[in-house]
Protein backbone atom coordinates (compact mmCIF):
# COMPACT_ATOMS: atom_id res chain seq x y z
CA UNK A 1 0.00 0.00 0.00
CA UNK A 2 2.82 2.33 0.98
CA UNK A 3 4.57 1.46 -2.27
CA UNK A 4 1.39 2.30 -4.27
CA UNK A 5 1.03 5.67 -2.53
CA UNK A 6 4.66 6.39 -3.22
CA UNK A 7 4.17 5.65 -6.93
CA UNK A 8 1.15 7.96 -7.09
CA UNK A 9 3.18 10.69 -5.39
CA UNK A 10 6.06 10.26 -7.87
CA UNK A 11 3.67 10.45 -10.83
CA UNK A 12 2.09 13.59 -9.35
CA UNK A 13 5.49 15.26 -8.97
CA UNK A 14 6.43 14.28 -12.52
CA UNK A 15 3.25 15.84 -13.88
CA UNK A 16 3.99 19.05 -11.96
CA UNK A 17 7.49 19.15 -13.41
CA UNK A 18 6.15 18.65 -16.94
CA UNK A 19 3.62 21.43 -16.43
CA UNK A 20 6.29 23.69 -14.97
CA UNK A 21 8.57 22.87 -17.90
CA UNK A 22 5.88 23.66 -20.43
CA UNK A 23 5.09 26.92 -18.67
CA UNK A 24 8.77 27.84 -18.74
CA UNK A 25 9.03 27.01 -22.41
CA UNK A 26 5.93 29.06 -23.22
CA UNK A 27 7.40 31.95 -21.24
CA UNK A 28 10.69 31.59 -23.15
CA UNK A 29 8.88 31.38 -26.50
CA UNK A 30 6.88 34.47 -25.67
CA UNK A 31 10.09 36.27 -24.81
CA UNK A 32 11.88 35.23 -28.01
CA UNK A 33 8.87 35.98 -30.15
CA UNK A 34 8.43 39.61 -29.29
CA UNK A 35 7.54 41.60 -32.37
CA UNK A 36 10.96 43.13 -32.66
CA UNK A 37 13.97 42.82 -34.93
CA UNK A 38 17.48 42.62 -33.47
CA UNK A 39 20.19 43.66 -35.92
CA UNK A 40 23.78 42.72 -35.12
CA UNK A 41 25.55 45.94 -36.07
CA UNK A 42 29.25 45.98 -37.02
CA UNK A 43 29.83 49.36 -35.48
CA UNK A 44 28.35 52.06 -33.32
CA UNK A 45 27.85 55.59 -34.56
CA UNK A 46 29.24 58.87 -33.33
CA UNK A 47 25.93 60.58 -33.95
CA UNK A 48 22.69 60.19 -35.88
CA UNK A 49 22.51 63.44 -37.82
CA UNK A 50 22.39 62.15 -41.43
CA UNK A 51 24.05 65.19 -42.98
CA UNK A 52 27.00 64.88 -40.61
CA UNK A 53 27.43 61.11 -40.56
CA UNK A 54 26.39 58.25 -42.83
CA UNK A 55 24.80 55.32 -40.95
CA UNK A 56 22.70 52.32 -41.89
CA UNK A 57 19.82 53.76 -39.85
CA UNK A 58 19.17 56.67 -42.20
CA UNK A 59 16.48 54.89 -44.22
CA UNK A 60 14.64 53.97 -41.02
CA UNK A 61 14.72 57.34 -39.27
CA UNK A 62 14.62 59.76 -42.18
CA UNK A 63 13.25 60.32 -45.64
CA UNK A 64 14.22 62.63 -48.49
CA UNK A 65 12.40 64.28 -51.37
CA UNK A 66 13.43 61.20 -53.34
CA UNK A 67 14.38 57.65 -52.40
CA UNK A 68 16.04 54.79 -54.24
CA UNK A 69 13.79 52.00 -55.47
CA UNK A 70 14.62 48.30 -55.82
CA UNK A 71 16.64 49.10 -58.96
CA UNK A 72 18.54 51.90 -57.18
CA UNK A 73 16.79 54.56 -59.26
CA UNK A 74 15.55 57.74 -57.51
CA UNK A 75 11.75 57.95 -57.23
CA UNK A 76 9.44 60.39 -55.44
CA UNK A 77 9.17 60.03 -51.68
CA UNK A 78 8.32 63.22 -49.80
CA UNK A 79 8.12 64.90 -53.20
CA UNK A 80 4.69 64.43 -54.75
CA UNK A 81 5.84 65.72 -58.13
CA UNK A 82 8.94 67.15 -59.81
CA UNK A 83 8.99 69.40 -62.87
CA UNK A 84 12.28 70.23 -64.60
CA UNK A 85 12.70 73.22 -66.93
CA UNK A 86 13.75 72.66 -70.54
CA UNK A 87 17.20 74.10 -69.86
CA UNK A 88 17.55 71.70 -66.89
CA UNK A 89 18.45 74.56 -64.57
CA UNK A 90 15.25 74.76 -62.55
CA UNK A 91 13.43 72.03 -60.63
CA UNK A 92 10.01 72.67 -59.05
CA UNK A 93 9.04 70.29 -56.26
CA UNK A 94 5.57 69.86 -54.83
CA UNK A 95 5.57 68.06 -51.49
CA UNK A 96 3.10 65.57 -50.06
CA UNK A 97 1.01 67.37 -47.46
CA UNK A 98 0.49 64.45 -45.09
CA UNK A 99 4.12 64.00 -44.02
CA UNK A 100 4.87 64.66 -40.35
CA UNK A 101 8.05 64.47 -38.32
CA UNK A 102 8.19 62.12 -35.37
CA UNK A 103 7.31 64.97 -32.98
CA UNK A 104 4.06 65.60 -34.88
CA UNK A 105 5.18 68.74 -36.72
CA UNK A 106 4.37 68.87 -40.45
CA UNK A 107 7.25 68.57 -42.92
CA UNK A 108 7.08 71.60 -45.20
CA UNK A 109 9.12 73.44 -47.82
CA UNK A 110 10.84 75.35 -44.99
CA UNK A 111 12.43 72.11 -43.81
CA UNK A 112 13.73 71.22 -47.26
CA UNK A 113 15.23 74.68 -47.77
CA UNK A 114 16.78 74.50 -44.30
CA UNK A 115 18.32 71.07 -44.99
CA UNK A 116 19.99 72.06 -48.24
CA UNK A 117 21.21 75.37 -46.77
CA UNK A 118 22.63 73.44 -43.80
CA UNK A 119 24.49 71.03 -46.06
CA UNK A 120 26.04 73.96 -47.91
CA UNK A 121 26.93 75.84 -44.71
CA UNK A 122 30.67 75.44 -44.10
CA UNK A 123 30.10 75.78 -40.36
CA UNK A 124 28.42 72.36 -40.42
CA UNK A 125 31.20 70.63 -42.43
CA UNK A 126 28.70 68.24 -44.01
CA UNK A 127 30.20 65.37 -45.97
CA UNK A 128 27.36 65.94 -48.47
CA UNK A 129 28.43 69.47 -49.43
CA UNK A 130 30.07 68.53 -52.74
CA UNK A 131 26.76 66.93 -53.78
CA UNK A 132 25.04 70.33 -53.67
CA UNK A 133 27.66 72.82 -54.82
CA UNK A 134 25.87 73.21 -58.16
CA UNK A 135 22.77 74.51 -56.36
CA UNK A 136 22.49 78.26 -56.95
CA UNK A 137 19.40 78.84 -54.81
CA UNK A 138 16.61 77.01 -53.00
CA UNK A 139 13.43 79.05 -52.62
CA UNK A 140 10.17 78.30 -50.88
CA UNK A 141 7.29 79.19 -53.22
CA UNK A 142 4.53 77.84 -51.01
CA UNK A 143 4.15 75.83 -47.80
CA UNK A 144 4.50 72.66 -49.82
CA UNK A 145 6.28 73.90 -52.92
CA UNK A 146 9.85 74.97 -53.61
CA UNK A 147 12.17 75.79 -56.45
CA UNK A 148 15.75 74.62 -56.85
CA UNK A 149 17.87 76.62 -59.29
CA UNK A 150 21.22 75.29 -60.50
CA UNK A 151 24.34 77.14 -61.61
CA UNK A 152 24.60 74.70 -64.48
CA UNK A 153 22.79 71.47 -65.40
CA UNK A 154 23.59 68.72 -62.90
CA UNK A 155 22.28 65.28 -63.85
CA UNK A 156 22.76 63.55 -60.46
CA UNK A 157 20.56 66.13 -58.66
CA UNK A 158 17.62 63.76 -58.04
CA UNK A 159 20.03 61.16 -56.67
CA UNK A 160 21.43 63.77 -54.29
CA UNK A 161 17.94 64.74 -53.17
CA UNK A 162 17.56 61.37 -51.51
CA UNK A 163 19.37 63.21 -48.69
CA UNK A 164 17.31 63.05 -45.46
CA UNK A 165 15.22 66.10 -44.57
CA UNK A 166 15.87 67.68 -41.18
CA UNK A 167 13.25 69.47 -39.04
CA UNK A 168 14.10 73.18 -39.10
CA UNK A 169 12.21 73.92 -35.89
CA UNK A 170 14.55 71.90 -33.63
CA UNK A 171 17.69 73.73 -34.81
CA UNK A 172 16.60 77.33 -34.20
CA UNK A 173 19.38 79.00 -32.21
CA UNK A 174 21.32 75.73 -32.05
CA UNK A 175 24.82 74.86 -33.31
CA UNK A 176 24.27 71.85 -35.54
CA UNK A 177 27.65 70.26 -34.78
CA UNK A 178 26.83 70.03 -31.07
CA UNK A 179 23.03 69.83 -31.21
CA UNK A 180 21.15 67.48 -28.91
CA UNK A 181 19.42 66.27 -32.08
CA UNK A 182 22.58 64.39 -33.05
CA UNK A 183 21.91 61.91 -30.23
CA UNK A 184 18.11 62.21 -30.14
CA UNK A 185 17.11 62.55 -33.79
CA UNK A 186 13.69 63.46 -35.14
CA UNK A 187 13.01 62.35 -38.69
CA UNK A 188 10.04 61.42 -40.86
CA UNK A 189 10.96 57.80 -41.55
CA UNK A 190 9.07 54.61 -40.68
CA UNK A 191 10.86 54.26 -37.33
CA UNK A 192 11.49 56.81 -34.59
CA UNK A 193 14.17 57.10 -31.94
CA UNK A 194 13.41 55.31 -28.68
CA UNK A 195 16.62 54.96 -26.64
CA UNK A 196 20.37 54.65 -27.01
CA UNK A 197 22.49 52.72 -24.53
CA UNK A 198 25.93 53.87 -25.66
CA UNK A 199 28.26 50.95 -26.24
CA UNK A 200 25.45 48.42 -26.18
CA UNK A 201 22.42 49.05 -28.38
CA UNK A 202 20.14 51.57 -30.01
CA UNK A 203 16.39 51.04 -30.14
CA UNK A 204 13.91 52.43 -32.66
CA UNK A 205 10.15 52.03 -32.49
CA UNK A 206 7.56 52.00 -35.26
CA UNK A 207 6.18 55.41 -36.25
CA UNK A 208 2.45 54.93 -36.59
CA UNK A 209 1.92 58.19 -38.53
CA UNK A 210 4.46 57.31 -41.21
CA UNK A 211 3.25 58.54 -44.60
CA UNK A 212 4.20 55.34 -46.43
CA UNK A 213 3.70 51.66 -45.65
CA UNK A 214 3.15 51.34 -41.89
CA UNK A 215 5.82 49.14 -40.26
CA UNK A 216 4.68 45.71 -39.10
CA UNK A 217 7.61 45.12 -36.74
CA UNK A 218 7.19 47.19 -33.59
CA UNK A 219 10.84 47.70 -32.67
CA UNK A 220 14.21 47.53 -34.40
CA UNK A 221 17.20 47.15 -32.09
CA UNK A 222 20.73 47.78 -33.34
CA UNK A 223 22.95 45.70 -31.09
CA UNK A 224 26.57 46.78 -31.42
CA UNK A 225 28.74 43.70 -32.02
CA UNK A 226 32.01 44.65 -33.76
CA UNK A 227 33.43 41.10 -33.60
CA UNK A 228 32.07 39.14 -36.55
CA UNK A 229 32.53 35.82 -34.72
CA UNK A 230 30.32 37.01 -31.89
CA UNK A 231 27.72 38.22 -34.41
CA UNK A 232 27.70 34.77 -36.00
CA UNK A 233 27.33 33.03 -32.64
CA UNK A 234 24.47 35.27 -31.57
CA UNK A 235 22.75 34.77 -34.91
CA UNK A 236 23.01 31.03 -34.44
CA UNK A 237 21.65 31.20 -30.89
CA UNK A 238 18.79 33.49 -31.90
CA UNK A 239 20.01 36.45 -29.83
CA UNK A 240 20.10 38.52 -33.02
CA UNK A 241 17.84 38.09 -36.04
CA UNK A 242 20.05 39.50 -38.75
CA UNK A 243 23.79 40.06 -39.12
CA UNK A 244 26.43 40.76 -41.73
CA UNK A 245 28.72 37.71 -41.88
CA UNK A 246 32.24 36.97 -43.02
CA UNK A 247 32.57 34.39 -45.83
CA UNK A 248 33.95 31.71 -43.49
CA UNK A 249 30.98 32.12 -41.17
CA UNK A 250 28.55 31.96 -44.08
CA UNK A 251 30.00 28.59 -45.05
CA UNK A 252 29.73 27.27 -41.48
CA UNK A 253 26.13 28.52 -40.99
CA UNK A 254 24.78 27.35 -44.34
CA UNK A 255 23.15 24.26 -42.89
CA UNK A 256 21.78 25.99 -39.79
CA UNK A 257 18.03 25.32 -39.62
CA UNK A 258 16.96 28.71 -38.26
CA UNK A 259 19.03 30.85 -40.66
CA UNK A 260 18.78 31.88 -44.29
CA UNK A 261 21.99 33.05 -45.95
CA UNK A 262 21.62 35.91 -48.45
CA UNK A 263 24.75 36.54 -50.54
CA UNK A 264 23.92 39.81 -52.26
CA UNK A 265 25.73 41.53 -55.09
CA UNK A 266 27.35 44.84 -54.12
CA UNK A 267 29.27 47.75 -55.53
CA UNK A 268 31.51 47.37 -52.46
CA UNK A 269 35.18 46.91 -53.23
CA UNK A 270 38.34 46.44 -51.17
CA UNK A 271 41.73 47.79 -52.14
CA UNK A 272 44.97 49.23 -50.83
CA UNK A 273 44.87 53.01 -50.58
CA UNK A 274 48.23 54.59 -51.39
CA UNK A 275 48.87 57.68 -49.29
CA UNK A 276 50.27 60.17 -51.79
CA UNK A 277 51.77 62.25 -49.00
CA UNK A 278 54.37 59.47 -48.70
CA UNK A 279 57.30 59.79 -51.11
CA UNK A 280 57.18 56.08 -51.92
CA UNK A 281 53.81 56.33 -53.67
CA UNK A 282 54.55 59.44 -55.67
CA UNK A 283 56.25 57.26 -58.29
CA UNK A 284 53.47 55.75 -60.39
CA UNK A 285 55.66 52.79 -61.35
CA UNK A 286 55.83 51.75 -57.71
CA UNK A 287 52.05 51.86 -57.38
CA UNK A 288 51.64 49.91 -60.59
CA UNK A 289 54.21 47.36 -59.44
CA UNK A 290 52.25 46.55 -56.29
CA UNK A 291 49.06 46.28 -58.31
CA UNK A 292 50.74 43.65 -60.50
CA UNK A 293 52.05 41.84 -57.42
CA UNK A 294 48.56 41.28 -55.97
CA UNK A 295 47.10 37.82 -56.52
CA UNK A 296 43.40 38.72 -56.63
CA UNK A 297 42.12 35.34 -57.77
CA UNK A 298 43.55 33.64 -54.68
CA UNK A 299 42.02 36.31 -52.44
CA UNK A 300 38.58 35.75 -53.98
CA UNK A 301 38.96 32.00 -53.81
CA UNK A 302 40.65 31.66 -50.43
CA UNK A 303 39.67 34.61 -48.25
CA UNK A 304 36.28 35.40 -49.77
CA UNK A 305 35.40 31.72 -50.34
CA UNK A 306 34.05 32.70 -53.74
CA UNK A 307 31.75 35.40 -52.33
CA UNK A 308 33.13 38.14 -54.54
CA UNK A 309 34.87 39.06 -57.79
CA UNK A 310 38.24 40.51 -58.74
CA UNK A 311 38.27 44.32 -58.89
CA UNK A 312 39.90 46.75 -61.30
CA UNK A 313 37.70 49.87 -61.22
CA UNK A 314 35.45 51.87 -58.87
CA UNK A 315 32.66 51.72 -61.47
CA UNK A 316 32.90 48.04 -62.28
CA UNK A 317 29.29 47.38 -61.19
CA UNK A 318 27.94 50.42 -63.02
CA UNK A 319 26.47 50.70 -66.52
CA UNK A 320 29.42 52.96 -67.37
CA UNK A 321 31.98 50.26 -66.55
CA UNK A 322 35.07 50.32 -68.79
CA UNK A 323 36.17 46.71 -69.24
CA UNK A 324 39.06 47.71 -71.49
CA UNK A 325 41.22 49.29 -68.78
CA UNK A 326 44.43 47.75 -67.44
CA UNK A 327 43.32 45.11 -64.93
CA UNK A 328 46.73 44.33 -63.44
CA UNK A 329 46.63 40.57 -63.79
CA UNK A 330 48.98 38.87 -61.31
CA UNK A 331 52.48 39.21 -62.79
CA UNK A 332 55.44 39.20 -60.41
CA UNK A 333 58.02 39.64 -63.19
CA UNK A 334 56.23 42.73 -64.52
CA UNK A 335 56.15 44.12 -60.98
CA UNK A 336 59.89 43.55 -60.57
CA UNK A 337 60.63 45.32 -63.86
CA UNK A 338 58.62 48.37 -62.79
CA UNK A 339 60.45 48.55 -59.48
CA UNK A 340 63.79 48.32 -61.33
CA UNK A 341 62.66 51.22 -63.54
CA UNK A 342 61.77 53.17 -60.43
CA UNK A 343 65.30 52.66 -59.08
CA UNK A 344 64.51 50.07 -56.41
CA UNK A 345 67.38 47.57 -56.60
CA UNK A 346 67.42 44.21 -54.84
CA UNK A 347 69.58 44.36 -51.68
CA UNK A 348 71.54 41.75 -49.80
CA UNK A 349 68.65 40.50 -47.68
CA UNK A 350 66.35 40.27 -50.70
CA UNK A 351 64.72 43.59 -49.80
CA UNK A 352 65.02 46.30 -52.41
CA UNK A 353 66.75 49.57 -51.61
CA UNK A 354 66.93 53.03 -53.16
CA UNK A 355 69.08 55.94 -51.99
CA UNK A 356 69.88 54.01 -48.84
CA UNK A 357 66.20 53.42 -47.99
CA UNK A 358 64.60 49.96 -47.86
CA UNK A 359 61.38 49.17 -49.69
CA UNK A 360 59.23 48.87 -46.63
CA UNK A 361 55.89 50.22 -45.46
CA UNK A 362 52.94 49.34 -43.25
CA UNK A 363 49.41 48.49 -44.27
CA UNK A 364 46.93 49.61 -41.62
CA UNK A 365 43.63 47.83 -41.22
CA UNK A 366 40.76 47.83 -38.69
CA UNK A 367 41.32 44.87 -36.36
CA UNK A 368 37.62 44.02 -36.10
CA UNK A 369 37.27 43.46 -39.85
CA UNK A 370 38.53 39.91 -40.32
CA UNK A 371 38.33 40.00 -44.11
CA UNK A 372 40.41 43.15 -44.34
CA UNK A 373 42.95 41.79 -41.86
CA UNK A 374 43.26 38.56 -43.86
CA UNK A 375 43.66 40.47 -47.12
CA UNK A 376 46.38 42.68 -45.60
CA UNK A 377 48.32 39.71 -44.23
CA UNK A 378 48.02 37.80 -47.50
CA UNK A 379 49.24 40.62 -49.74
CA UNK A 380 52.02 41.57 -47.29
CA UNK A 381 53.34 38.01 -47.47
CA UNK A 382 53.03 38.00 -51.26
CA UNK A 383 54.89 41.28 -51.66
CA UNK A 384 58.06 39.55 -50.39
CA UNK A 385 58.29 38.03 -53.87
CA UNK A 386 59.07 41.44 -55.34
CA UNK A 387 61.53 42.43 -52.61
CA UNK A 388 59.23 44.46 -50.33
CA UNK A 389 59.16 44.24 -46.54
CA UNK A 390 55.54 45.01 -45.68
CA UNK A 391 54.11 45.03 -42.18
CA UNK A 392 50.48 44.94 -41.12
CA UNK A 393 49.05 47.09 -38.32
CA UNK A 394 45.65 45.80 -37.25
CA UNK A 395 44.31 48.52 -34.98
CA UNK A 396 41.15 49.61 -33.27
CA UNK A 397 39.24 52.18 -35.34
CA UNK A 398 39.81 54.74 -32.61
CA UNK A 399 43.57 54.48 -33.23
CA UNK A 400 43.34 54.92 -37.02
CA UNK A 401 43.70 58.15 -38.98
CA UNK A 402 43.54 56.94 -42.55
CA UNK A 403 45.21 60.00 -44.04
CA UNK A 404 48.24 59.47 -41.79
CA UNK A 405 48.87 55.82 -42.69
CA UNK A 406 51.39 54.58 -45.28
CA UNK A 407 48.67 52.49 -46.88
CA UNK A 408 45.22 51.36 -45.79
CA UNK A 409 42.83 48.60 -46.81
CA UNK A 410 40.01 50.75 -48.06
CA UNK A 411 36.35 49.80 -48.47
CA UNK A 412 34.20 51.87 -50.79
CA UNK A 413 31.66 51.76 -53.56
CA UNK A 414 28.21 52.93 -54.55
CA UNK A 415 25.44 51.34 -56.64
CA UNK A 416 23.91 54.73 -57.51
CA UNK A 417 24.84 57.45 -60.02
CA UNK A 418 28.43 57.27 -61.30
CA UNK A 419 29.17 60.51 -59.46
CA UNK A 420 28.60 58.80 -56.11
CA UNK A 421 31.83 57.70 -54.46
CA UNK A 422 33.94 58.87 -57.37
CA UNK A 423 34.01 62.68 -57.18
CA UNK A 424 34.24 62.72 -53.39
CA UNK A 425 37.00 60.07 -53.37
CA UNK A 426 39.26 61.01 -56.26
CA UNK A 427 38.86 64.73 -56.97
CA UNK A 428 41.75 66.90 -55.80
CA UNK A 429 39.42 69.28 -53.97
CA UNK A 430 38.06 66.41 -51.87
CA UNK A 431 41.26 65.68 -49.92
CA UNK A 432 40.37 64.80 -46.34
CA UNK A 433 43.14 67.10 -45.18
CA UNK A 434 41.62 70.21 -46.74
CA UNK A 435 37.90 69.45 -46.99
CA UNK A 436 35.10 67.24 -45.68
CA UNK A 437 35.75 64.89 -48.62
CA UNK A 438 36.84 61.26 -48.52
CA UNK A 439 40.03 61.55 -50.58
CA UNK A 440 42.12 60.16 -47.70
CA UNK A 441 45.19 59.53 -49.85
CA UNK A 442 45.32 63.16 -51.14
CA UNK A 443 45.27 61.76 -54.68
CA UNK A 444 45.55 64.48 -57.32
CA UNK A 445 45.34 64.08 -61.08
CA UNK A 446 44.25 67.01 -63.28
CA UNK A 447 42.86 64.75 -66.01
CA UNK A 448 40.82 62.80 -63.45
CA UNK A 449 39.49 66.06 -61.98
CA UNK A 450 38.40 67.29 -65.41
CA UNK A 451 36.68 64.01 -66.30
CA UNK A 452 34.86 63.83 -62.97
CA UNK A 453 33.60 67.39 -63.44
CA UNK A 454 32.50 66.62 -66.99
CA UNK A 455 30.75 63.46 -65.82
CA UNK A 456 28.69 65.21 -63.18
CA UNK A 457 27.83 68.29 -65.27
CA UNK A 458 27.03 66.78 -68.64
CA UNK A 459 23.33 66.21 -69.37
CA UNK A 460 23.88 63.87 -72.30
CA UNK A 461 24.04 60.25 -71.26
CA UNK A 462 26.51 59.31 -73.99
CA UNK A 463 28.80 62.19 -73.02
CA UNK A 464 28.61 61.17 -69.38
CA UNK A 465 29.43 57.59 -70.23
CA UNK A 466 32.42 58.67 -72.33
CA UNK A 467 33.69 60.84 -69.48
CA UNK A 468 33.45 58.07 -66.91
CA UNK A 469 34.98 55.52 -69.29
CA UNK A 470 37.95 57.85 -69.80
CA UNK A 471 38.08 58.50 -66.04
CA UNK A 472 38.50 54.80 -65.39
CA UNK A 473 41.23 54.49 -68.02
CA UNK A 474 43.14 57.40 -66.47
CA UNK A 475 42.67 55.97 -62.99
CA UNK A 476 44.07 52.63 -64.12
CA UNK A 477 47.17 54.30 -65.56
CA UNK A 478 47.69 56.42 -62.45
CA UNK A 479 46.16 54.25 -59.71
CA UNK A 480 45.19 55.80 -56.36
CA UNK A 481 44.36 52.33 -55.02
CA UNK A 482 45.39 48.77 -55.67
CA UNK A 483 41.85 47.57 -56.46
CA UNK A 484 41.55 44.03 -55.13
CA UNK A 485 38.03 42.59 -54.94
CA UNK A 486 34.33 43.30 -54.81
CA UNK A 487 32.80 41.52 -51.86
CA UNK A 488 29.30 40.10 -51.67
CA UNK A 489 27.24 41.28 -48.70
CA UNK A 490 26.50 38.08 -46.82
CA UNK A 491 23.59 38.45 -44.45
CA UNK A 492 22.41 35.73 -42.12
CA UNK A 493 18.71 36.18 -41.43
CA UNK A 494 16.19 34.47 -39.17
CA UNK A 495 14.14 32.22 -41.46
CA UNK A 496 10.87 33.53 -40.06
CA UNK A 497 11.41 37.02 -41.48
CA UNK A 498 9.50 37.86 -44.64
CA UNK A 499 9.64 40.86 -46.96
CA UNK A 500 13.37 41.20 -47.63
CA UNK A 501 13.93 42.57 -51.16
CA UNK A 502 17.43 42.31 -52.54
CA UNK A 503 19.11 44.91 -54.70
CA UNK A 504 22.73 45.78 -55.46
CA UNK A 505 24.09 47.16 -52.20
CA UNK A 506 26.67 49.75 -51.21
CA UNK A 507 29.77 49.40 -49.05
CA UNK A 508 29.42 47.19 -45.97
CA UNK A 509 26.09 46.03 -47.37
CA UNK A 510 24.51 49.44 -46.84
CA UNK A 511 21.02 49.74 -48.27
CA UNK A 512 19.92 46.29 -47.13
CA UNK A 513 17.29 47.77 -44.78
CA UNK A 514 15.85 50.00 -47.50
CA UNK A 515 12.31 48.50 -47.28
CA UNK A 516 12.32 47.40 -43.64
CA UNK A 517 8.83 48.82 -43.10
CA UNK A 518 7.58 46.01 -45.39
CA UNK A 519 9.25 43.26 -43.35
CA UNK A 520 7.19 41.09 -41.05
CA UNK A 521 7.48 38.00 -38.90
CA UNK A 522 5.58 34.94 -40.03
CA UNK A 523 5.59 33.45 -36.52
CA UNK A 524 4.47 36.38 -34.39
Amino acid sequence: MFKRKANVFIIFIAILLVIAGCAGKEKQDAKTKENRLVYGSEAEFEGLNPILEETNLDALLFRGLMRFDKNNNPVNDIADSVVMSDDQLTYIFTLKEDVKFHDGEPLTADDVVFTIDSILDDANASFLKSDFTEVDSVTKTGNYELEVKLKQPFTPLLDKLTAPILPKHVFEGVDMRTAEFNSYPIGAGPYMFDKWDRGTSLTLKAYTDFHGTKPSIEKVIFKFIPDSNVRALQLKSGEVDIALLDPVQAVSLKEQENIDIHAIDTADYRGILYNMDKVLWQDVNVRRAFSYATDRSQIVKGILKGYGTEAYSPLQKHAFNNEAVEKYAYDVEQAKELLEEAGWIEGQAGIRVKDGESLTFTITVPATDTVRVNIANYVAEGFKAIGADVKVAALDWSAISIDETDAFIIAWGSPYDADHHTYILFHTDESSKTSAGYNYGSYSNAAVDELLEKGRLSTDDNERKAAYMAFQAELAEDPPYDFIAYVDAIYGINKNLDGVKERTLGHHGSGFLWNVEEWKWNDR
